[in-house]
């Protein structure tokens, strides 16, 4: 529907252009959905979309932070491979940075709970992201199992992710 996505790509124009303002050095951006269309053509479009952005905002200092999702529908980002391609695509690359959302990770399959998984889990992130690339952590427990896709936050320590995955989260040394 082109008269909401130019009026996605103004108000996302328009949330930079205030976080530039205020001295926010990043903007958190659930990637979106494909709505059908397929991860690989909805990746693409995300990616046009970011470039249109980076047209109109040239000069800014805010990242765009790209989320980590839970993978509902047809909703993008549940995979690291899916914020690299995103990143990959994008002219400015440079402008663009992670989010990682703990709920979300865990419904999307990511293991952060027994060590050895958690370290499978940043070792898949740092070959296909980056760790260097992680700005902010949202760190949320889930009220739904691991792999269920389904992004229902819970307070730390109160769902199925438990205060294990904090711990190993909050110890890891790159994560300073």
């Amino acid at each position: 529907d082109a008269t909401l996505w130019n009026r996605s790509i103004d108000a996302f124009v328009d949330e930079l252009e205030r976080c530039e303002a205020l001295a926010i050095r990043g903007l958190v951006l659930h990637p979106g959905s494909h709505t059908g269309t397929g991860e690989a053509g909805g990746l693409r479009r995300v990616a046009q979309a970011l470039n249109s952005v980076h047209r109109r905002t040239r000069g800014l200092r805010v990242r765009t932070l790209l989320e980590t999702t839970a993978g509902q529908g047809t909703c993008l980002g549940h995979r690291f491979e899916h914020l690299a391609a995103i990143r990959g695509r994008v002219r400015e690359p440079e402008r663009i940075a992670v989010c990682l959302d703990t709920c979300h990770m865990f419904a999307a399959g990511y293991e952060l709970t027994h060590l050895d998984r958690y370290a499978e889990t940043i070792a898949a992130l740092d070959r296909t992201v980056g760790i260097t690339l992680v700005r902010c952590i949202h760190m949320n427990d889930s009220l739904r199992g691991g792999g269920a896709h389904v992004d229902r936050h819970a307070h730390i320590g109160k769902g199925r992710l438990g205060r294990r995955a904090f711990a190993n989260l909050v110890r890891d040394r790159r994560f300073r």
